[in-house]
């Protein structure tokens, strides 16, 4: 793999250096940051003069960190706003602004709103909208230049995923009455979202941005509850709250079971495209897929529970129901279901997946009739993954395990 070190922009950086050296007396001799001078990996065969090259190597740097370097952003964005200069002046750098580039500096501008969220106070965010804003405009300059790009609609989709929560719905309360027309940039997103080959990552990142809105979409309302330490995934769960019609979160939230649905479905389609079936990403996917079925199947196992062992004063046994049955067909399929996915999103040097399994194999236990062998096997198989995960832990998950021997 070919490294060099990197100078992108560095006028627009000297000068960004020397403004923000002003508030500590305009000193010519600040520091240099190790944004300056950043080690890029660079593919085989790839010229390491390649100022597109380094700029998509700049990216992959930011993409693949904790994402805390807003001054990495902006050199990202500056060397964008250079190129685009030298391309007015340059017909063969003109030439080489393909939709990866586009990409990246939409891409760039719309990471920037999570710093500028940071900085801006109150209910108007008004930096944030004006990144956004920017953001899609690059965008649009992109796909008027390449229409057929998959991943340029793949980043549309991102940003306004992104944009749903961070510019909206962070000021919403559960009396507003905003057109702000959230379920159609829902909807444009699905619509726009592909898998693309070559940024699967970014395709994955993009499917967990629309999990992370259903999930503040249903927890929307109990955003105090969950602060005092009650959990949106508690078992006992938390009820929708009831919003008006005319509220700007009605249709998604009408439609959270559909869109977890299409998510699912797109987790799966996700799985299909990686090769490498022993990679991070490989694994990562298939557990989201895992939970996402254990979520689903949470309704049926409340239902089959409650009438089974809800009345915790009767020592009769109770009868099962057409509708009790119905549901611990439907949870245990569900379960099993999800048990496939979480095996394979196993890692043998992390021991929290193995007790993910174990947690799943009890959930299919506790679905199980009451003291039968299948019973008795699920939890077995979950006992001895806990055992397997405290030895390698030091003990780290035995307040699972004893939970779970107080059943047995």
């Amino acid at each position: 793999m070919a490294k060099r070190a990197l100078g992108l922009g560095q006028k627009n950086r000297e000068k960004k250096r020397k403004v923000e050296s002003g508030s500590e007396g305009g000193s010519r001799n600040a520091t240099p940051t190790v944004t300056n001078q950043i080690q890029i990996e660079l593919g085989e065969g790839v010229d390491p003069d390649n100022e597109l090259a380094q700029l998509h190597g700049l990216w992959l740097n930011y993409f693949k960190s904790e994402r805390d370097d807003e001054y990495m952003l902006n050199g990202i964005v500056h060397e964008c706003d250079r190129l685009i200069r030298q391309a007015q002046e340059d017909e063969e750098m003109a030439k080489q602004l393909n939709d990866r580039f586009h990409a990246i500096y939409a891409l760039a501008l719309s990471e920037l709103t999570i710093f500028k969220a940071a900085e801006e106070e109150g209910k108007e965010r008004k930096l944030v909208s004006e990144f956004f804003g920017n953001a899609l405009d690059r965008l649009s300059y992109g796909q008027a230049a390449h229409p057929d790009s998959n991943l340029l609609k793949l980043v549309f989709a991102k940003i306004l995923l992104q944009r749903i929560p961070l510019e909206y719905i962070f000021k919403l309360e559960v009396d507003s009455e905003e057109k702000l027309d959230l379920h159609q940039k829902l909807e444009d997103a699905k619509k726009n979202f592909v898998i693309v080959d070559s940024d699967l990552e970014l395709s994955y990142e993009v499917l967990n941005m629309l999990n992370d809105l259903l999930d503040i979409v249903e927890n929307f309302g109990h955003e105090d509850d969950i602060e005092e330490g009650l959990d949106s995934d508690d078992e006992d769960g938390i009820d929708l709250v009831e919003l008006k019609t005319t509220h700007p979160l009605y249709q998604i939230q009408q439609q959270v079971p559909e869109n977890y649905q299409w998510l699912r479905s797109s987790f799966d389609n996700l799985l299909e495209s990686i090769k490498e079936k022993d990679s991070e990403l490989f694994r990562s996917v298939a557990r989201s897929i895992g939970e996402l079925l254990l979520k689903e199947a949470e309704e049926p196992a409340s239902t089959y529970l409650s009438i089974i062992y809800g009345n915790e004063d009767d020592d009769e046994d109770v009868e099962p129901t057409d509708e009790s049955k119905e549901a611990q067909k439907k949870a245990q399929e569900l379960t099993k279901k999800a048990l496939e996915y979480l095996e394979k999103a196993q890692n043998e040097e992390d021991p929290k997946t193995w007790v993910q399994v174990a947690e799943a194999q009890i959930d299919l236990g506790n679905l199980l009739d009451y003291q039968s062998s299948e019973q008795e096997s699920a939890y077995k198989k979950a006992e001895d993954i806990l055992r397997k995960a405290n030895k390698a832990t030091k003990g780290k998950f035995q307040f699972i395990l004893d939970n779970l021997l107080e059943k047995e």
